[in-house]
């Protein structure tokens, strides 16, 4: 890779010690401390992915396009927000760094309104229902965006070695996996304990309050343990002008760049085939395999042990293989993973008894593959922050990561969107709030439909962005050019 661009005004602040501390190692209670912030995001997004349109639906009777709808709108809110707190925080000064005031003032909030979403007073219907899930909806986003654009940026801005990279966001990812277990253990092991529990509306007030307490012991470890590592941290850039105009030129200049375009849409597409099927999980784990709770567990749990042994696998194959490498072997993991199952069982090739084995290896390979595309992916866009100060003159790791931020949360925005409005289309009934009525009346082809959709439906999308990664060209050797290149420029500062 070639890349050519005139030197770049120096970042207010910005000091070769500043590069001497992101060239050290960082220990493991460090990487540990930083890892904690990701039960913050991961703890809701199972509450907001794989309950949310089940509470909606069947347990509160919204339909299925409203509650899409009021997802989708919540997406589009976020399509402005997430940046717009990345170029908040890139250009943020205090004594504080940052990244960190951001953080730290977005905890209560989310704690507060999550546990709102899931608290919808019973007798709202209509507009009201909608109402109200789309306001506490939005405050989540909101407080989600001002801690998670923030917080993945500063992990990128940790380390300026390839390798490390991959190694902070495994810690990411460990803590990933811990709290999906936490939250899953929650949920059925502990609040919808027992035959149709995830049907019954009390269980998800006191489910929410416990997870926005695992949020804010996440949140404030991490904040708070890591304000000593804030000389390792870029300066903000010189302002120049409006705040609106720079924030729309930003917007402009990180688009220009063909890495970031490339990763932006291939973790978009995957995130919304992610969405689409988790969001009609529990839909087709109680109608489609008619599971029992302790069997929806442990599938669960098998999943998130399949995402910490993907966390080891992928960190071996990566001091042999390239970051996109790793990514595609796990998007074409998860894809296969989304095929076979339902196609097995619609084709009547699961034997007796077979469903849950089934369902459990394929749980465990697509944890794997999850955690394979995702190191893959973060430690790809830090690397294309980094071209980006070749190219451009400016630190925008904020803008960055905003972008995989937004497409995370098109998981439960556009993927949603697209499951409510299939569940109308296939004619999926709600609010019915009896598991067992439910079960005798939804016709066979219904059920039938909804396994379809939910596995092999949302694996076209996730071969689509095998398609889109595919051009992604930039690897190792690039990467330390660019990190050449920066290393002489900050001598030459």
């Amino acid at each position: 890779m070639n890349v050519v661009a005139p030197p770049p005004a120096k970042a207010a602040g910005e000091t070769s010690a500043n590069h001497t501390e992101r060239s050290g190692r960082l220990g493991l209670g460090m990487l540990a401390t930083y890892g904690a912030g990701a039960m913050v995001a991961d703890t809701t997004a199972f509450g907001l992915n794989t309950l949310l349109l089940f509470y909606l639906t069947i347990v509160c009777g919204l339909s299925g396009s409203a509650a899409g709808l009021a997802l989708g709108i919540a997406l589009v809110v976020d399509a402005f927000i997430d940046p717009l707190v990345g170029s908040l925080s890139d250009n943020s000064r205090s004594r504080h760094g940052r990244r960190h005031p951001f953080m730290i003032a977005s905890v209560i909030p989310i704690v507060i309104a999550f546990a709102l979403l899931f608290s919808i007073p019973v007798g709202l219907t209509g507009v009201g229902l909608f109402a109200y899930a789309l306001t506490a909806l939005l405050a989540v986003r909101i407080g989600l965006s001002a801690f998670t654009v923030p917080y993945i940026a500063l992990g990128a801005e940790l380390s300026d070695d390839y390798a490390e990279r991959s190694t902070i966001v495994a810690a990411r990812v460990l803590f990933t996996v811990l709290a999906g277990a936490a939250a899953a253990f929650l949920a059925y092991g502990v609040f919808m304990r027992g035959v149709g529990g995830q049907t019954h509306r009390d269980a998800y007030p006191p489910f929410a309050w416990t997870c926005g307490a695992l949020v804010f012991a996440g949140a404030a470890v991490s904040s708070l343990g890591t304000l000593s590592a804030r000389g390792r941290l870029h300066a903000a850039p010189p302002r120049q002008g409006a705040a609106m105009g720079r924030f729309a030129a930003e917007i402009v200049e990180v688009f220009k760049n063909p890495s970031f375009r490339i990763l932006f849409f291939a973790c978009l597409i995957l995130f919304v085939a992610l969405g689409a099927a988790g969001a009609l999980t529990l839909h087709a784990n109680t109608y489609f395999w008619r599971l029992s709770n302790p069997q929806i567990l442990v599938i669960t749990l098998i999943g998130s042990l399949g995402v910490l042994v993907g966390v080891f696998v992928a960190g071996f194959i990566s001091r042999v293989l390239e970051k996109r490498t790793v990514a595609l072997i796990g998007i074409g993991l998860i894809g296969l993973c989304q095929l076979t199952p339902a196609l097995l069982k619609v084709a009547g090739l699961i034997p007796a008894g077979g469903v849950v084995p089934t369902l459990l290896t394929s749980s465990f390979l697509a944890g794997i593959g999850a955690s394979a595309a995702l190191i893959g992916f973060q430690s790809m866009m830090a690397d294309a922050a980094d071209e980006h100060e070749i190219l451009f003159g400016a630190r925008r790791e904020g803008l960055y990561f905003a972008g995989i931020s937004l497409s995370a949360k098109a998981s439960s925005g556009i993927g949603a969107l697209i499951a409510g409005v299939v569940l109308d289309v296939i004619g999926f009934p709600h609010g019915l709030p009896a598991i067992g009525s439910l079960l005798h009346a939804i016709p066979p082809t219904t059920v039938r439909n909804l396994g379809l959709v939910y596995g092999p439906g949302a694996s076209v999308l996730t071969w689509v962005c095998v398609a889109t990664l595919l051009r992604y060209r930039r690897g190792r050797a690039d990467h330390e050019q660019v990190r050449d290149t920066l290393a002489q420029r900050r001598e030459a500062g």
